[in-house]
């Protein structure tokens, strides 16, 4: 479906609610604070439903507008007194769903709202006696072409620091992860909890586990 559907804003008062013979007058208006309620909150949804990307909740609103579409084909003037409060019950149910709609959206606005990326730099200090001819930064998952961040720059040489690496936190915390090959050609992948590093940033250290004999990284 479309993610630009056009759900209308519909009017305050209905059609079919007209004052004759029949119904009592207060049964008659009572039906017609009920639509009103119904249009608000309807309004009220079609709104926030034009705030998300998400097209999640499309076939719901479009399923519950056919419902007011249903309500409106009413004739009060033709309805008993005991007819008006079964479709007065029908308007709450479908009030009732149309505040469990908008509570959804709002949950949805708000995962859509922290989804924004959150960019946080690093800095990796190499004490390791090795250079690094090769480092790559990159989303795990990502299945691209990943740079070289060393082109142009040189050996990552023992004792240097690098700045002005950046990682984007998503709201799925997604990892990411940090590729390095050495002079020798040894390789080595490093997973970064992008979830334990906040906005001002992260310093990372390269060192060597002589137990292990490998390198490892340090948060």
């Amino acid at each position: 479906m479309n993610r630009r559907l056009f759900f209308i804003i519909l009017a305050c008062s209905l059609c079919i609610i007209l004052t004759a013979c029949g119904p009592s007058d207060e049964k008659v208006a009572q039906a017609q604070q009920k639509y009103a309620e119904l249009v608000e909150i309807h309004n009220q949804v079609v709104e926030m439903h034009k705030d998300i990307d998400n097209d999640s909740m499309d076939d719901t609103l479009v399923r519950l507008r056919e419902k007011i579409s249903e309500v409106e084909a009413y004739d009060l003037t033709e309805m008993k007194d005991e007819e008006i409060d079964m479709l007065i019950q029908i308007m709450d149910t479908l009030i009732t769903s149309y505040e469990d709609l908008s509570l959804e959206l709002a949950n949805i606005k708000g995962e859509e709202d922290a989804a924004v990326l959150v960019a946080i730099p690093l800095s990796i200090t190499n004490q390791t006696s090795y250079s690094f001819v090769e480092l790559k930064l990159y989303e795990s998952g990502d299945a691209g072409i990943h740079e070289n961040v060393l082109t142009g720059m040189g050996d990552f040489a023992a004792g240097e620091t690098l700045t002005g690496l950046v990682v984007q936190r998503d709201i799925n915390n997604t990892p990411w992860l940090f590729e390095l090959q050495d002079e020798n050609g040894n390789s080595y992948t490093f997973e970064l909890a992008v979830e334990t590093y906040d906005e001002e940033g992260a310093k990372l250290t390269l060192s060597y586990d002589e137990e292990k004999e490998e390198v490892i990284l340090n948060p």
